[in-house]
């Protein structure tokens, strides 16, 4: 079996004799001394993907699938959101075409019987010359995840935190973790990450300058498949500089490299929480049990554009049940609906979990139920079972606009 090194451009992985030799002569002819071809099943080639790294192209072979378009997400999704993905088959109606392409976000597409030429005209071509502009700007890019807590201090880092360990460690998903809070984050205590200036701040602050090798740089890297970019180290008593325009920019950067871009912001950040929204796919509150902290989820809330709430806000209730404040009747009462999901008051092992830099998912079944529940509901991953359906987002929102029309 041929390896695979840092000189390789092409990986494919094929079945049977016949494609293996196709490919062979597709190699020598558009990448010669680039290309790695390997034959073996179906699912050997999902497992090879998940355990090594994938050079800038893949064409798969997925004939022969009882169910090629879960085929076809499970390979999106184990590889990042960058790699081009070219798929070989066995169905030739259009529809289907059209799936993979635009829905699923596949570079191309050939059925079998292949002809050498084809093939070499319409993947070689990509390989040569690049995808098509813009087909991969929306459908392979990465989401955009954005949590806002509606109070300081109520765990919204410590959420964000081991939601993306979750995604990252747990689902194998290339995750980026991104803090706009530039004098205060606490991302890298939580982590056990060194805690460095970046050049992060300054990204932000002059988007001209922003491109990928920039970007790159101010990465850290927690695992293969595990990113944090944050800055710590600025000024507690000058507020620093955050350009609007800086977020879009930075974020078409990462999102062609992550499946999940997890944001925090503040709704009080102004201009910047605004450009967030606009670049949102899910948006996630969280809120604690107390008066004020309903409150302020009722006003946040009310500030949404009609385009934002289209994307159903989820709602979490983090410390329920802390001494001192709201029961779930109340907090129902002060909603009139009850949270898409409740994480209960753990204060001891939050504490231990920031001094040992574990996160808290890893240990805490209790914890791990409730991101496990945000990542089902809130981000819609399928885990193991049927599709996953929400209504309770909507009903909250509903309540929540029926009681602000009574104000």
């Amino acid at each position: 079996m041929a390896a695979v090194d840092s000189t390789t451009r092409v990986l494919i992985l094929v079945q049977g004799a016949e494609a293996e030799a196709l490919f062979l002569n597709f190699v020598d002819a558009v990448c010669p001394g680039e290309g790695v071809v390997i034959r073996c099943s179906l699912t050997y080639s999902l497992e090879y993907l998940k355990k090594n790294e994938v050079p800038p192209y893949l064409i798969i072979d997925i004939a022969g699938a009882t169910d090629p378009i879960a085929v076809v997400r499970e390979i999106k999704e184990t590889v990042p959101p960058k790699i081009a993905v070219m798929v070989v088959g066995d169905r030739e109606d259009i529809n289907f075409y059209r799936t993979m392409t635009h829905g699923l976000g596949v570079a191309e597409y050939l059925y079998r019987p292949l002809q050498e030429s084809l093939v070499i005209r319409i993947f070689g071509n990509i390989i040569l010359h690049g995808q098509e502009s813009g087909r991969d700007s929306i459908a392979s890019g990465g989401s955009v995840v954005l949590l806002t807590g509606v109070r300081d201090g109520i765990g919204t880092s410590t959420l964000i935190t081991n939601l993306a360990w979750y995604l990252a460690k747990t689902l194998k998903r290339h995750t980026l973790l991104l803090d706009f809070n530039l004098q205060a984050s606490k991302l890298g205590i939580l982590l056990n990450v060194e805690e460095t200036v970046t050049g992060f701040q300054t990204l932000l602050a002059t988007p001209e300058r922003i491109d990928s090798v920039l970007v790159q740089s101010s990465l850290q890297d927690i695992d293969e498949r595990f990113s944090l970019l944050y800055s710590f180290g600025s000024s507690i008593m000058e507020k620093p500089v955050i350009m609007p325009e800086a977020v879009k920019v930075l974020l078409s950067q990462v999102c062609s490299q992550f499946h999940f871009v997890l944001v925090k912001s503040n709704w009080y950040d102004g201009d910047v929480y605004t450009a967030l929204l606009n670049e949102a796919q899910r948006l996630i509150f969280v809120m604690d049990p107390t008066l004020v902290s309903m409150r302020d989820t009722l006003r946040v809330v009310a500030t949404l554009q009609k385009d934002v709430l289209l994307r159903k806000p989820f709602f979490v209730l983090n410390n329920f049940g802390r001494p001192g404040t709201l029961s779930m009747n109340e907090v129902k009462s002060s909603l009139d609906a009850k949270p898409d999901v409740v994480i209960p008051y753990l204060p001891k092992e939050c504490g231990e979990a920031e001094i040992t830099g574990k996160p808290l998912v890893v240990n805490n079944a209790k914890y791990r139920a409730a991101i496990t529940r945000i990542v089902e509901a809130g981000l819609l991953i399928q885990m193991g079972g049927g599709k996953v359906t929400n209504h309770s987002s909507a009903s909250l929102l509903g309540s929540l606009f029926s009681f602000l029309g009574k104000k």
